[in-house]
């Protein structure tokens, strides 16, 4: 899930080919890349591909920890820790996650002239799974099913991630049926409808409820566990062939708005207070849930509504044939567009979504045991992430060694994506860098069979978001121009911690993501179709 979180391409040839193949889809990845490829289907084709993705990132924040005001910690003035994503997959082997591609493609045996349908199960290809909470080689804060983490020792120095993110994982599954018709010998159109579901959890440390020195004694620690059941996409695509050795591709994918609903967990540190007392959370009061009723003090309700971005396609491939007109190999040039800087006003319209900000409702109020009846409702807040529009270039190909009745077919490519996040804006919970994709793989076709297989990677390199502003010493020293007040939200540079008592407008400027990011991406693809 260009930049931002998709990675190019969706199963294995396509992938191998670093994503250029919005002319050139065919058989079962061609539901989601283009749906007009499928008419180029004979026959009726199963298709099973996976790609199994690694993300290894890595992230050190600039400057040292602060010195506490109310106690002597050991760690003050040291330089932050280098914090490394440790993710683990539920379903992967390691740090790799299996991405899959399921389908079945048929020209349905003519029986309807110039109709093809398909139908497949895919994945928008990413690495939405972070562990940002190994310190000094060891778990900083411990898993709980009863809270979702708590809190260890705490003479131990904390994740300075930690209010960028603790822990991720998510998961969007979309079923698809997908129909191309061929209106012309040269000219094919399709149309994918996707009805998925997605599963979203996420944990973060948030100000317990002020913290400028970033005191992990006064911290909360947050964890959202939601789901949605019902997730509609719809894709258009179009395959045009002025020649035979020329074809022309181009692909729309609508946005996909997720609106996940569950549990939300939370601990706080043992100084977190509200007047001096120490806080209790409570579910809302009856009647007023924004999420859903039925909320408990272990298990208040949250909601967490989340937009991946509308995208487009178009690209050109020049086929080389043999004498006869058969294909000895090809040449492709796609040219992608997202986007992830579409913005709405959430003041002015609460139910709008944009990719650039997740916003994250919980059903609770935040009160202490001498005045159960008199709490601070827990604000909406978005989880920002300063992101713009991208654009990418893919260039790959394949070339095809006949091998008596079989064939090798050996392909590549290379792409660049430009950077989702605007500069200041990169942050850990999601990957924003600009990219370069290499890939390659190869097919071993035989009359009805066709096994897969590729490897690629995905070089991010290294990058400073650096404005010496974190963490703020006191509420005398607030902002990062030196005046003592903070910037007003929409000139701020990079995200700040979630305070859950104020409205994202309000909220203190003390910027999270300062420091140095390094990352890369390894996948291995392997797949089979059989056709018939």
């Amino acid at each position: 899930m260009a930049g931002g979180l998709f990675i190019p391409g969706n199963g294995v040839i396509s992938t191998s080919r670093a994503g250029a193949a919005v002319a050139s889809a065919e058989d079962g990845e061609a539901i989601s890349i283009n749906p007009a490829g499928i008419a180029k289907t004979v026959g009726t084709v199963v298709q099973i591909g996976v790609v199994a993705i690694d993300y290894a990132m890595s992230f050190t924040r600039a400057g040292t920890y602060d010195p506490i005001a109310e106690e002597s910690v050991s760690y003050a003035g040291q330089p932050y820790p280098t914090i490394t994503n440790d993710s683990k997959p539920k379903l992967g082997f390691g740090a790799f996650q299996p991405v899959p591609v399921i389908a079945v493609v048929s020209d349905l045996g003519g029986m309807i002239p110039h109709l093809h349908a398909g139908f497949g199960i895919y994945a928008p290809q990413g690495y939405p799974f972070r562990d940002m909470n190994t310190v000094n080689g060891k778990p900083y804060f411990i898993p709980d099913n009863a809270t979702g983490y708590s809190f260890p020792t705490f003479g131990d120095p904390p994740p300075p991630s930690r209010y960028d993110i603790i822990h991720e994982d998510a998961a969007v599954i979309l079923p698809s049926l997908a129909v191309s018709y061929s209106v012309l010998p040269e000219l094919d159109i399709g149309v994918r409808l996707s009805a998925g579901f997605a599963h979203l959890q996420s944990t973060v440390a948030v100000w317990g409820l002020l913290n400028y020195e970033e005191w992990n004694k006064q911290d909360g620690i947050f964890t959202l566990s939601a789901d949605d059941s019902f997730v509609p996409a719809y894709g258009l695509g179009a395959t045009y062939r002025p020649t035979p050795e020329i074809e022309i591709g181009a692909n729309f994918n609508s946005s996909i708005d997720i609106h996940a609903q569950g549990d939300a967990l939370s601990v706080n540190g043992p100084a977190v207070s509200l007047n001096g007392a120490p806080v209790v959370l409570l579910p809302s009061t009856p009647g007023t849930a924004r999420c859903s009723e039925g909320g408990t003090m272990a298990k208040l309700k949250g909601c967490v509504d989340v937009e991946l971005p509308m995208s487009v396609q178009v690209g050109g491939r020049y086929k080389i044939n043999d004498a006869s007109g058969k294909l000895k190999g090809d040449i492709e040039l796609d040219l992608d567009w997202e986007h992830w800087g579409a913005k709405c006003d959430y003041v002015k319209d609460p139910l709008c979504l944009d990719p650039s900000d997740f916003r994250v409702v919980v059903d609770g109020q935040v009160t202490t045991a001498s005045m159960p009846a008199s709490g601070i409702n827990l604000k909406d807040n978005l989880v920002t992430h300063g992101l713009q529009d991208t654009y990418a270039a893919r260039l790959g190909g394949s070339y095809i060694v006949p091998m008596d009745a079989n064939a090798l077919v050996i392909r590549g490519g290379l792409s660049y994506d430009t950077a989702a996040a605007r500069k200041g804006w990169e942050r850990a919970d999601l990957d924003g860098a600009a990219r370069t994709t290499i890939a390659a793989g190869a097919s071993y076709k035989l009359p009805t069979w066709s096994i897969d297989a590729g490897f690629g990677v995905i070089l991010e390199g290294t990058r400073t978001e650096n404005r010496n502003c974190n963490p703020t010493a006191g509420p005398g020293m607030m902002g990062c121009d030196g005046s003592g007040t903070d910037a007003p939200v929409d000139l701020r540079q990079g995200p700040d911690p979630i305070n859950p008592i104020l409205v994202p407008s309000v909220q203190s400027e003390n910027p999270v993501n300062q420091g140095t990011f390094t990352s890369h991406y390894i996948m291995f693809m392997l797949g089979a179709s059989h056709r018939f």
